[in-house]
């Protein structure tokens, strides 16, 4: 059997925030709570708790991780996800001969029309995510902006361009 410092020590050690939960549920019920009382706190079901205590018993405090396996499936294939990180890397090409970055309304679009496969919005932003890739937001324009320099400026590069 673990002690409270034994878990104490195994929550200082986690980085999972499920795990982090579990061991926090176990401490306060080692530290004389009733699992239906921690059950309430953390707002879990009282079987939850219990089931916790047992897989923490059986395989040691180190194994309320997230048991890989489970969670949202994708429905795109390795390959997919391979064309898809390839697709994301190129910029996509615009009118004006120049190009810009992915948003996350084109990714939806591409998996909708090369794969047949539709995505939520966040949904797709995970998943961009987890391929490696980072969101980039536009900073807003200045309000002291002089947009006639401005406009010079961009002409002057495209005639020297």
């Amino acid at each position: 059997m673990f002690t409270t410092s034994d878990i104490a020590i195994a929550i200082c050690h986690s980085c999972d925030k499920n795990e982090k939960l579990r061991l926090q549920a176990l401490l306060l019920v080692k530290n004389g709570s009733s699992p239906a009382k921690v059950a309430e706190d953390l707002s879990v079901h009282r079987s939850t708790v219990h089931r916790w205590m047992k897989r923490a018993e059986e395989e040691g405090l180190y194994n309320l991780k997230c048991k890989s396996g489970r969670g949202v499936k994708s429905f795109l294939t390795s390959e997919q996800v391979f064309e898809l990180r390839k697709a994301l890397s190129e910029p996509i090409p615009t009118d004006d001969g120049f190009s810009r970055g992915w948003q996350t309304k084109d990714a939806i679009q591409f998996v909708r029309e090369k794969f047949g496969v539709s995505y939520s919005k966040s949904r797709m932003r995970q998943i961009i995510k987890n391929l490696g890739f980072s969101r980039i937001t536009c900073r807003p324009q200045s309000k002291r902006r002089n947009q006639a320099l401005t406009n010079e400026f961009i002409a002057e590069i495209k005639k020297d361009s």
